[in-house]
This record gives C-alpha cells, structure tokens and sequence, in this order.
C-alpha cells in the first residue's frame, strides 16, 4: 500500500483568504463573525454569520455559486503551493476527491422565485450545475482537463474529511498518483437558518464550544484543498511535505438524525481504531482539533467519547475548537481543520478555542481558551462528526 503525504494546502475562509492570511488569524485567534451581507442579487438576510469577505473569484469561475468560487480559488492555491502544473504531468493520474455538504445553495435561494414564476430549460440547467453536492468536481475537471478518477463524498458536517479520506485511499490504493482533495459550502441561507434553527443548534450570538454557556453554532462558508501524493513521488521531485498520513478511520453513530448519544461509543472505536491503524500511543499525539460545534450534548458527547479512548492521557493531550474562529463550515469543515493541524505542525503552535470564558466541569480536558500557546507539534489528529452519525479521524505526523 502507498503511504501518502500532503505536499500543497489552500483555503478560503471568514478569517483569510488564503493558507498565509488563515495561519496568521489562527495564531491571533481572530473570529471572524460578523453582520451578514448580501449582493443586491440576492434576498436580503438578517443576522449573524461568518462570511467569506474581500474574495474575488477567478474569472473563469464567476457565474458558479460561491461555494464551487471558493473550492475552485482554493485548488489553485495548492496546486500552486505543491509545485504542480497538470498541464505538464499525466492527468488521468490525478483523482479528484472534492465535494459539498450542501451544494449550492446561495444559487437555489437567488433563483427559487424566478424559476418558479417562470420555469426555463436555460435557467433549470445553471442551477442544476450548481447545486449537486458533486459538481465542483466536475468544474475542477474541465478546468484543469483531468480525467483520472473522481470520488465525491458527501456526509454532512464530516464530509470535508471524508473527501480527504477517499482521496487517501485513491492514492493507497494506486488509483492515482496525485489527488486534488476537499470540500467547500456556502449555506447562510434563510432554508439553512431556519432549518438549524428549528432543530435547537443555532446559537443567539456565539460559538462557546466547551463553555458551561454554550447554546450551539453559527454558520461559516468557504472552502479547503489538499494536495496528496505518494511519499515516493514527492521525494522525486523535493517538494515541501507538510504531512505524511499515519492512518485514517471511519465511525458511525445511529442513534438519533441529529445528535450523538451519550451513552454510544462510535466515536471511541473511531479513535482506537486510527491510533492502532497508526501503531501509535494517545501520548504521541501532540494536538487534537476538535469538531467541538458548542452544543451542550455534541460538545459532552465528544469530550466523553474521547477520554473513554484515550484514558487519562487524554487530559495532558492539547485540543482545541477552531469553529468558534471560523464558525461551522458546514462539509468545508473537515478539510480546513486537518489544514489546521498541518499549520499547527509546521508553525509550532496550538490554536486557541475562542470564547471559552466558564468551562464546563463535565468538559475538562485542556481546550486551550482564548489564546493559542507555542508548542512543538509532530502528531496531530483531526476529527469530524456529521448529522446522521457519520464519524472520522485522520492523523498526519511530521
């Protein structure tokens, strides 16, 4: 089996635009919440959110939906920073693994009132290649001419590391020596707001994951993209590893649609089994980014399921909540977390979890509140929980 490295990292998010701008914030612990704001194209919208801000799409990707705009941005961003040009390389050997939790949705809302007073074959065919959950990879194709394989995976709020996963084991598995891989949402949305709203998950005004006071989430947009290869590949040609992949895990939970029952165990076998897959110890991991979505069972679900894992190391293992900087990226979540963890390891640092002022007594390990803290990081260990059960862990090492 081919062991596979991170060689190229791009992302668009609430607190920067680019991996550059996002390391900086992550390191200042800058939350990007703020009023949200609309185009005069689009029904207005009230509230809190964390947008995408000051992003200018690549001109060729202008009349997709921002979510496919942003996925798009990020995949030349690490392309770039992997050294890859696809024109000058086999590209039925390059595989796609990128995809959205929700599609687009912003192109749904824009139109649903025009199609429906008056419907048009030209109108239905631009949402519909805008919408599908699976469409940017399509646009990613067309665009670069690839045509190796392409493997979307859609699975709610985990489905960024879940593209992840899948792009691993294309390359695992030889089916591509190169994998373009990731996720993007743009969802602030009034179906979307309300939907969360009446499920009992939207916070009145921040994200407090941890926090005794935590009432839920708000939502985020944008996009992360990884570039993954075999390790001997990219020996070959020197290029600058961010991370070689240790192992990688799946889980499940199917208690309940939209919660994680406090007395599963999903999450736990989920986290065994990528340590043993990994042939490492709970001490060996230096960092943990946490799915911590602040609600109060999600949040106590998580730390549970944890210490159950790992025993009392757990608690001497650094974690950490980055949504409450970034908000919940919806699927783009997974892939800029693990993109987290790999500038935690290269800049030597532990992202702080923002407003966690009053940390709960039954949520006790070390979160790191408020402000980030200088680390040495070799191992880290990201994980994604997603609506209708689906789990994952992905751990990179130096």
């Amino acid at each position: 089996m081919n062991q596979v490295v991170i060689t190229g990292i791009g992302v668009v998010t609430p607190i920067g635009n680019n991996a550059k701008d996002f390391a900086q914030a992550l390191k200042r612990g800058e939350v990007g919440l703020r009023r949200i704001s609309r185009s005069p194209a689009e029904p207005p919208l009230e509230g809190q959110a964390f947008q995408v801000v000051n992003f200018s799409p690549p001109k060729y990707a202008v009349i997709h939906d921002p979510h496919i705009q942003y996925i798009l941005a990020a995949t030349e961003e690490a392309l770039g920073d992997a050294g890859l040009d696809p024109s000058n390389m086999d590209r039925e050997r390059i595989g796609i693994a990128v995809s959205s939790s929700k599609g687009g949705m912003r192109t749904f809302e824009r139109f649903y009132d025009r199609f429906r007073k008056n419907p048009s074959a030209i109108l239905g065919a631009r949402v519909y290649a805008n919408f599908i959950p699976n469409i940017s990879a399509q646009w990613i194709a067309r665009h670069w001419k690839l045509s190796g394989p392409a493997k979307p995976a859609v699975a709610a709020c985990a489905t960024g590391l879940y593209a992840v996963m899948e792009g691993i084991r294309m390359i695992e598995q030889d089916e591509a020596d190169f994998c373009i891989a990731g996720s993007g949402d743009s969802s602030i949305t009034r179906l979307m707001l309300a939907g969360y709203q009446n499920m009992g998950v939207l916070s009145r005004e921040a994200i407090r994951p941890f926090d005794e006071r935590r009432d839920g989430f708000l939502i985020g947009e944008g996009a992360g993209i990884v570039i993954l290869e075999k390790l001997e590949n990219a020996k070959a040609r020197r290029a600058k590893i961010y991370g070689r992949v240790l192992s990688h895990a799946y889980g499940f939970e199917g208690s309940d649609p939209i919660s994680f029952s406090l007395e599963g165990d999903g999450l736990e076998k989920c986290l065994k089994t990528v340590l043993k897959r990994a042939n490492i110890s709970p001490e060996d991991i230096d960092y943990l980014n946490l799915h911590g979505t602040a609600t109060q069972q999600g949040d106590l679900y998580e730390t549970i399921q944890i210490k159950r894992a790992f025993g009392e190391k757990a608690h001497r293992i650094s974690t950490s909540a980055t949504k409450s900087l970034t908000g919940h990226m919806l699927g783009a979540s997974g892939v800029v977390e693990l993109i987290t963890c790999l500038i935690a390891m290269r800049d030597s640092f532990i992202p702080p979890t923002a407003n966690l002022e009053k940390p709960d007594p039954q949520c006790d390990l070390d979160y790191t509140p408020r402000v980030s803290k200088t680390k040495k990081v070799e191992t880290t260990c990201s994980i994604s929980m997603g609506f209708g059960g689906h789990l994952g862990a992905v751990v990179v090492g130096k």
